[in-house]
């Protein structure tokens, strides 16, 4: 066999074992739960952006120090179907919360988890209409050892209840940040978007506030349907 049938034969071998198929089972267990508030209702944020969870595998007793993330709902749930049998650190992180306590699990078939969280603001909101105006007033409480608060938007959307920071059509935004926080607690804001609303629509509409915090994350009152 000269030389040249020899190269062949190697080449041909090493792509045959190149192709040969993957045996691995795929990632096939369930994370899911929730982040709730003390009182046991859901926390408000957005989607995405609202926060992620962080996974830590332990290997041989040992946490990994790659972590692996996936996005958390506006509805304040998280589910992710594609994750491999084993032992796990389990952390939200991201959002516009205080530092939640890692938990350590076995994450097997469906594995449900439940966090409480402690948000940095309170964004309560009423929302109305004075004919084709929208009317929106809205009390933001802010939490002990919270950031100053910076910034709150009125945020509408056309026809789309996940209305949030990225999914808007109108918005009205308030500078907060040189009034005191005492003073944007007990204040009961009215911002005003004229002639908006037209006959036939559904709007969907929530305050957004932000406190000075890393993820630069903002609280979100719950979102209020309104139909001409």
């Amino acid at each position: 066999m000269d030389m040249k049938k020899i190269l062949f034969f190697c080449m041909a071998t090493a792509l045959l074992a190149a192709c040969k198929v993957d045996t691995y089972p795929l990632p096939s267990e369930t994370l899911t739960g929730a982040l709730v508030l003390e009182d046991g209702s859901p926390l408000q944020t957005e989607q995405p952006n609202g926060f992620r969870i962080q996974l830590n595998e332990i290997v041989n007793g040992k946490i990994s120090d790659l972590p692996q993330y996936f996005w958390g709902k506006a509805d304040g749930t998280f589910n992710n179907t594609r994750i491999f049998k084993g032992d796990y650190v389990v952390q939200p992180v991201e959002g516009a919360f205080f530092t939640v306590d890692p938990v350590e699990i076995h994450i097997s078939g469906r594995t449900e988890l439940r966090f409480e969280v402690l948000p940095f603001l309170d964004v309560m909101a009423d929302v109305g209409n004075s004919g084709p105006d929208l009317v929106v007033r809205y009390r933001i409480r802010k939490a002990p050892d919270a950031g100053k608060v910076m910034t709150a938007r009125v945020l509408v959307s056309k026809w789309n209840p996940n209305v949030g920071m990225n999914r808007i059509d109108y918005e009205v935004v308030r500078d907060l940040s040189s009034i005191d926080d005492g003073v944007v607690s007990s204040t009961t804001y009215t911002d005003r978007i004229l002639d908006c609303l037209e006959a036939g629509v559904t709007y969907y509409v929530r305050v957004a506030a932000l406190s000075a915090n890393p993820s630069g994350r903002y609280n979100f009152s719950e979102v209020v349907k309104v139909e001409m």
